[in-house]
């Protein structure tokens, strides 16, 4: 049983390497993403090439070669942070200073190989075997991939309420959500295994069936890791200096709460003093993230104006012409035609009984 038990470790020990080697010089159009689940079944290979040399006793052998010195949990939340940060930014770029993320793995790494290859460095051993050094290279990066995904996942839910109307929307979150709750079986099994809440046999088990798993994800579905970007930021570099992701709320504020919508000769140009932003970067919000024009886009929230104020007992008193000019509609006809043009029938036709 020891012996097939073995096997099965190295088996997917192997198979990790080759994923990963696969991962890391794969040509793909989102090649950051394809590296950084590269690093990660690096880690998670090295995890169980470690408990595969510790049943064979192969990590107590003077002639072992001691990979163990490479691996380190430093290496996650960088990594999960590119992944997401890439697959949800298409403007992303990566550059030198990213590197600076890798640094604390950097330096438990360097540290563990002197340990390893020089002996006047021998007296700091003790480091390793003290609470301290626990912290800081099991329960810290553990607790920084919490909060990348937690992050994350606060964002992914902005971003899905601010992409309601922009085409191709529903197929990016589904497929994001998808990958995402796959990634977040790995800082499960990894607090498990951190606080002893479950067996290591069975972490174990799971990390190779997460590695065969990985490996058939990307013989019969390559692209998995590659998610459609959704353009979510300037499609130039002329608005550089805002953040989308802000803007975008408060735009949404000064309609959902403040009812801008309201005044019946609203312009983009006081659309735009009220948000403090420039006229056509108002445009651009508009545009790109709902697919509308700026009439178009106001218009849309008149409307649904109206339709509420039919159903508000409090309204019942006025007349449908009285509601649409509430609602900021400067005539009847006016009215009219934009009430069909966005439910695709006239008022009268649409409050029939």
């Amino acid at each position: 049983m020891n012996n097939l038990n073995d096997t099965v470790l190295l088996a997917a020990s192997i198979q990790g390497a080759l994923l990963f080697l696969g991962l890391i010089s794969k040509k793909a159009n989102n090649r950051v993403s394809n590296v950084s689940v590269g690093i990660i079944v690096f880690v998670i290979t090295g995890t169980i090439l470690f408990s595969w040399g510790s049943a064979t006793h192969y990590n107590n052998s003077e002639d072992a070669f001691p990979f163990w010195v490479l691996q380190s949990y430093w290496l996650l939340p960088p990594a999960f942070w590119l992944f997401l940060k890439v697959n949800t930014d298409p403007y992303f770029k990566l550059s030198r200073h990213h590197l600076f993320l890798f640094l604390p793995a950097g330096l438990e790494i360097g540290f563990q190989v002197l340990l390893k290859f020089y002996p006047f460095v021998q007296h700091w051993a003790f480091i390793v075997r003290s609470e301290t050094w626990f912290f800081f290279v099991e329960v810290l990066p553990l607790v920084s991939t919490i909060v990348v995904f937690c992050a994350y996942f606060m964002k992914l839910l902005a971003l899905k309420q601010q992409a309601r109307e922009v085409p191709g929307a529903y197929s990016y979150f589904k497929r994001f959500f998808l990958v995402f709750g796959f990634l977040l079986l790995i800082p499960a099994v990894w607090i498990a295994s951190t606080f002893y809440l479950i067996p290591f046999k069975i972490i174990e088990t799971i990390l190779v069936s997460l590695i065969f798993l990985l490996g058939y994800v990307a013989y019969f579905k390559p692209d998995f890791f590659e998610i459609p970007l959704l353009k979510l930021r300037p499609l130039t570099q002329g608005f550089s200096g805002f953040d989308d992701n802000v803007e975008i709320l408060r735009l949404q504020k000064v309609f959902t709460e403040d009812s801008i919508y309201l005044r019946s000769k609203l312009t983009v140009g006081e659309l735009a003093e009220e948000l403090g932003l420039p006229v056509k970067y108002v445009s651009y919000l508009i545009s790109n993230y709902y697919g509308k024009n700026f009439n178009d886009f106001v218009n849309g929230f008149r409307v649904r104006e109206v339709i509420s104020k039919i159903s508000d007992p409090k309204e019942s008193h006025k007349t449908l012409l009285g509601m649409a000019l509430d609602s900021g509609f400067n005539s009847k006809s006016g009215f009219n035609l934009v009430f069909k043009k966005h439910t695709g029938k006239t008022p009268s036709e649409f409050f029939r009984k």
